[in-house]
């Protein structure tokens, strides 16, 4: 009779084991992929490179991200719904998809979002309604690198400036505070001791 209390009480354990595993793998959420947008040279587009993506979203987000890029790169995120109607929600993040750099819904027209940054970010697409059909364009300019002028210069390039304007009100500010430091002289001077 032991025996078999305590296959019962193992069976019974087992069991329950097994149905809260069931449960827990339930409550999970389901793995949501990542896909790496390339960007490419593409016809219609002079400077930079694009990548195009077609689909149907619902509130389970569609997720890319983009690698390679640099600050000096512009870029941008124009996403639309195809049908007038549809609402699409396009976030931009780089680290955390819960905490977006930019944000937009294209409602009926198609929002367009811009940022610089360097390595990689990512894009979430999302929309109210299941199969919701939309287009996302992704787009990253050519390097724009300012042209900088040198700070240090040689003396035989430096050019002076030859108005004599300056030099007129360079004079004008000496003279100014001779004749503070003076009246300042003379009143400290005249000041009768108590």
């Amino acid at each position: 009779m032991r025996g078999r209390g305590w296959r019962f009480a193992l069976h019974l354990l087992l069991v329950s084991v097994g149905l809260h595993a069931a449960a827990t793998q339930a409550a999970d959420p389901p793995q949501i992929k990542t896909y790496k947008l390339e960007l490419k040279q593409m016809k219609g587009i002079e400077h930079g490179k694009a990548a195009v993506v077609k689909g149907e979203v619902g509130k389970q987000p569609h997720r890319f991200y983009v690698e390679g890029l640099n600050a000096y790169m512009p870029v941008a995120v124009l996403a639309r719904p195809v049908r007038a109607n549809d609402k699409v929600t396009v976030r931009l993040t780089k680290h955390s998809w819960d905490h977006p750099l930019r944000e937009g819904t294209a409602d009926g027209e198609p929002v367009a979002l811009k940022l610089r940054t360097e390595g990689e970010f990512q894009i979430q697409v999302t929309a109210p309604q299941e199969n919701t059909p939309y287009r996302l364009l992704v787009w990253a300019g050519d390097e724009v690198k300012p042209e900088l002028r040198p700070v240090i210069v040689k003396a035989s390039e430096f050019q002076g400036e030859s108005s004599g304007s300056s030099s007129l009100v360079l004079w004008v500010i000496a003279a100014a505070l001779i004749a503070i430091v003076a009246l300042l002289a003379v009143l400290v001077l005249r000041r009768k001791p108590a």
